[in-house]
């Protein structure tokens, strides 16, 4: 199929529509190991040319991808490795079928500290990807435990954009109610890795980090002030850990709006953080296209935002993350290469 490109185009990149960073694809050779349940049916028909479409539908220039189910999905206790290396791969081979459409955030195989840190460099560093996603936690060790305190490094060294998913909790089956995890169980989870990143350290030990929080922040800006002074005054080394005050970590942060367009939403979200910092995340194929388009109209129709605001939270504010999507990027960086190496997932 011919590349689509919105508007109009320069350096074979797209130079309008905005930039979706909260995007969502599984690979065509993972897709069968899905349960049959009606919140996966975007998923198990997730294709590079369905996903164009709707994008153009939608005014989308640019979508970054993110493989976020959990491996347990796929198969055996094993399947972290091959189900990281077989996404990382196809987010890769989409980028260079259709330069300046997609972009991709490396899925890594943790909890397996080692083979995250190799998944890593041949993400980053061979297919070029344009950053790592991340659960709030894995098989209940959340974002923020020392365990993960390499990856958090070599990712600082990086200076690498990290995109913050929720996952369901150890304890899900007790705690949502019986609902699905995504109806009110991420956000708390969000919120339980975000205060736990500032509350180990993690963040302070990390200052280059570029991490983006799902969500319009969970639950974080309506509890960032309950927290920082509970905090304070109640948890054991806190302030050495974090000295320069939880709010100051959290508003360093980045934080995407998907499902979370409303003026009840940004308005919470603003009192974090600037328009600087917000960006447009759709959650397609998680969510119908008829609740994607919703959703635009809601963000453009909101009466917190100014248009220069829009602007920004749309498209400028991604192009300082991802420079290589800008019209004028050096050719050297507008594409990830193919490893001439063995692929096999570590």
């Amino acid at each position: 199929m011919a590349q689509r490109e919105p508007g109009l185009t320069i350096g074979g990149q797209p130079a309008s529509g905005r930039i979706d960073v909260h995007a969502h694809y599984v690979p065509a050779d993972l897709q069968a190991s899905l349960p049959a349940a009606p919140v996966f049916r975007g998923f198990v028909t997730w294709n590079p040319e369905a996903a164009l479409e709707m994008m153009d539908r939608q005014g989308i220039g640019t979508a970054i991808l993110s493989m976020v189910l959990p491996t347990a999905m796929f198969g055996a206790d094993d399947a972290a490795g091959r189900v990281a290396r077989s996404s990382n791969e196809a987010a890769a081979e989409a980028i260079r079928s259709h330069p300046g459409r997609f972009g991709g955030f490396a899925c890594l195989p943790l909890p397996d500290v080692d083979a995250a840190l190799a998944e890593i460099d041949y993400a980053l560093g061979t297919l070029r990807l344009d950053g790592v996603v991340l659960l709030t936690n894995y098989d209940g060790v959340y974002l923020g435990d020392s365990s993960l305190d390499p990856v958090f490094a070599d990712l600082n060294r990086r200076k690498a954009v990290v995109f913050l998913h929720p996952a369901p909790p150890a304890s899900v089956e007790n705690t949502s109610l019986g609902y699905m995890p995504a109806l009110i169980e991420f956000v708390f989870d969000t919120t339980r890795a975000v205060t736990h990143l500032a509350l180990s350290g993690t963040l302070e030990r990390c200052p280059d980090l570029r991490l983006i929080i799902p969500h319009a922040g969970g639950t974080i800006p309506f509890l960032v002030d309950r927290i920082s002074l509970l905090a304070a005054r109640f948890v054991p080394g806190a302030q050495t850990r974090a000295p320069a005050g939880v709010e100051t970590y959290l508003r360093r942060l980045f934080y995407e709006l998907a499902i979370s367009t409303t003026p009840h939403a940004v308005a919470s979200v603003l009192q974090l953080a600037d328009p600087q910092r917000l960006l447009y995340g759709s959650d397609w194929p998680a969510l119908d296209e008829a609740d994607v388009h919703h959703l635009i109209q809601v963000l453009d129709s909101n009466p917190l935002l100014q248009p220069a605001d829009r602007a920004k939270i749309e498209r400028q504010n991604a192009l300082e993350l991802f420079p290589r999507l800008k019209p004028d990027a050096p050719s050297t960086v507008t594409a990830p290469v193919r490893s001439d190496q063995d692929t096999k997932a570590p």
